[in-house]
């Protein structure tokens, strides 16, 4: 009796290597049917070297990595046009995507580490880390290349290129010494300087300097003054923020080189209070300049000499009248955002950290005497608070590489309760809400927006990952999502708030950039356009325009603002290019997308009723044709 036929089954000989990274059974093909339902055709390829190209031994043989390379984990080039098998975070979150919800909410998924290595203008190769903006930039070009292949977008030519600006004293034609300027214009710098630093740097009262501009500009030993290089900085800043041409320009940086003389000779050696002051003006004042690795040098100079004071600790700023005590601890929480924020958008580890600092969070409660309740709930202001949630997101998320519902979970906790006590935290700040048309000054104003840009900034922080996987998830349907759809999952919640943050960001700048006396270089809201018109460019290719959300509006916004800006910054001036091209990406995607749901609505009607259009055209033709060659011998 004759055997049944049984099926064999078919074994693949060499699998793809983003299907061995993911254990799966593969096809052989070239894209396989994995890759192509993930939309990851690209990176669909097969290693030359064998298993022994997975090993860990093999990958320590990789020629080191040339100029511009992006480097993962175990070198692997991401920028090359070569197939890849990175496993991105976007990977780790398409799973648990697939798996549901409920693994998903207690599971923390482990990522490799992502960063790049770019280019400055002397050509050395500066490390950008995984939560910076410009790393964040190439995850945005590789989902543009894999949606609707090579563009302007993705072939930029200074995709390595990272603007760092090497500006020095002898590069303007000023004279050695002091520049010799009007009480008046001291004045003007001044006000500027606390007004761009509004919301950011409390190192002292307004009333500190500006109280004393009169006496300092009559005393000729003033560069001997004990707090001398706070003036000099200040003015510095003010020069810089005023950008009324390249006499501003040269006056800025005169200042800025004799603050710097003077604080590297004579309080290097001896840490004092001056110092940290002095360092974290000039770190703001190089951050300004589009020079940030020499900022993040003077913020490193500022923390060690913080805690050889020991101004992290409550108890040593104790043995202290209440007047030092003060400053002390707003040394140390200026220290504290300037850190944050360089190490978000850099990517940068923190030098400074929290369960370091012992400095007590106050009750935003008045007491008997209102103005030292005033002062010391200053301590506990909007940005510092605000700060610790940044802090949490790149020590628990980015520097980890972990990441859950249930911590994204948590840490949204923190931005709501944060939400509740904010009025009364303006307050104590000397801020107060921001209204378009209020009587409020530009000082205040300024100071409230970038307190709330920053609750916004970390809310993309944390939830763009998620905005990253509903773009790669297998199970989206990439034609059309329905809002039912969308928001059926936690995921597609977090990446709509994503969405929403960069939206009500681009909001807040616009109501502030184009008001009178506006410094002209303000790199947190420069830094703020550029994140949010990532996201908002982001956010078309998951088809979130279909679904009601304004991208096309903010996006055009975002280019109007970092136009008004590129004249004064080099940045901006190249955001706004990448920008341009991302807008255009964008509308070449709708396009394709556009022409495919109506390739496929007719598909589905010729299914059901047929197709005469065949038929048709080629009588059409004959018909005109006809009527052309009557018409021509009459002409």
């Amino acid at each position: 009796m004759p055997r049944p036929k049984t099926l064999v089954r078919r074994r693949c000989l060499v699998a793809c290597d983003p299907c061995k990274k993911r254990k799966e059974k593969c096809d052989g093909q070239q894209p396989c049917s994995n890759c192509s339902k993930r939309r990851r055709a690209p990176s669909c390829g097969f290693s030359t070297h064998g298993r022994a190209a997975s090993s860990g031994q093999a990958q320590m043989q990789r020629d080191p990595p040339t100029e511009g390379e992006t480097i993962g984990s175990a070198g692997t080039d991401l920028t090359a046009d070569t197939p890849c098998d990175t496993f991105l975070l976007a990977d780790v979150l398409d799973t648990m995507l697939s798996e549901g919800n409920n693994q998903a909410q207690t599971r923390a998924a482990r990522v490799p580490r992502l960063f790049r290595m770019l280019n400055d203008n002397p050509g050395k190769l500066i490390y950008i880390g995984d939560s910076a903006s410009l790393s964040f930039l190439e995850t945005v070009r590789r989902v543009v290349d894999t949606s609707i292949g090579p563009c302007d977008f993705t072939a930029d030519k200074f995709r390595h290129q990272l603007i760092e600006m090497s500006t020095t004293a002898a590069e303007y034609d000023v004279p050695e010494g002091e520049p010799t300027l009007h009480l008046a214009t001291l004045y003007e710098f001044a006000q500027l300087h606390f007004m761009a630093v509004s919301g950011l740097l409390d190192l002292f009262e307004a009333s500190f300097i500006v109280e004393r501009i009169p006496a300092w500009v009559e005393d000729p030993m003033r560069s001997q003054w004990p707090d001398c290089v706070l003036f000099y900085l200040v003015y510095a800043i003010g020069a810089q923020v005023r950008a009324r041409g390249r006499s501003d320009d040269a006056i800025a940086e005169r200042y800025f080189s004799l603050g710097r003389h003077i604080l590297t000779q004579n309080f290097m050696d001896e840490p004092n209070l001056v110092i940290v002051q002095g360092s974290c003006l000039a770190a703001w004042y190089l951050l300004t300049a589009c020079r940030r690795n020499g900022a993040l040098m003077h913020l490193g100079i500022a923390t060690q000499a913080a805690y050889a004071l020991g101004i992290h600790l409550h108890e040593a700023n104790l043995v202290f009248e209440t007047k030092n005590l003060l400053a002390r601890e707003r040394a140390w929480k200026s220290l504290r955002v300037c850190d944050l924020f360089l190490s978000a958008s850099m990517g940068r580890p923190p030098t400074t950290a929290n369960v370091d600092c012992n400095i007590p969070k106050l009750q935003l409660t008045s007491s008997d005497n209102e103005e030292t309740a005033l002062m010391f709930n200053r301590l506990s202001s909007a940005m510092i608070r605000i700060c610790l949630i940044f802090e949490r997101i790149l020590s628990e998320v980015y520097s980890k590489h972990a990441l859950s519902l249930d911590l994204a979970g948590d840490i949204s906790k923190q931005h709501r309760e944060w939400t509740e006590q904010l009025p009364q935290m303006l307050r104590f700040d000397g801020l107060a809400r921001f209204e378009p048309n209020s009587t409020t000054n530009s000082a205040e104003s300024l100071g409230t927006a970038v307190v709330v840009m920053a609750y916004y900034y970390s809310i993309i922080l944390l939830t763009r990952p998620f905005l990253i996987a509903c773009v790669n998830s297998p199970s989206k349907d990439r034609v059309y999502c329905t809002a039912q759809a969308a928001t059926s999952s936690d995921i597609s919640v977090y990446a709509d708030a994503c969405v929403h943050a960069a939206l009500s960001g681009m909001d807040v700048v616009q109501k502030i950039v184009f008001l009178e006396r506006m410094p002209k270089r303000l790199p947190v809201l420069i830094n703020h356009v550029f994140i949010s018109a990532l996201t908002l460019g982001l956010a078309y290719f998951a088809d979130y325009d279909r679904r009601g959300w304004n991208l096309e509006s903010s996006l055009d916004q975002a280019v109007i603002i970092l136009r008004n800006c590129h004249t004064h910054n080099p940045e901006a001036a190249r955001y706004k290019q990448t920008i341009e091209s991302l807008r255009s990406a964008a509308t070449q995607y709708r396009r394709q997308r556009d022409d495919n749901l109506l390739k496929q609505r007719n598909r589905k009607l010729h299914g059901i009723f047929g197709d005469v259009s065949r038929d048709i055209v080629p009588e059409r033709a004959l018909i005109s044709e006809s009527t052309e060659s009557s018409e021509s011998p009459g002409q």
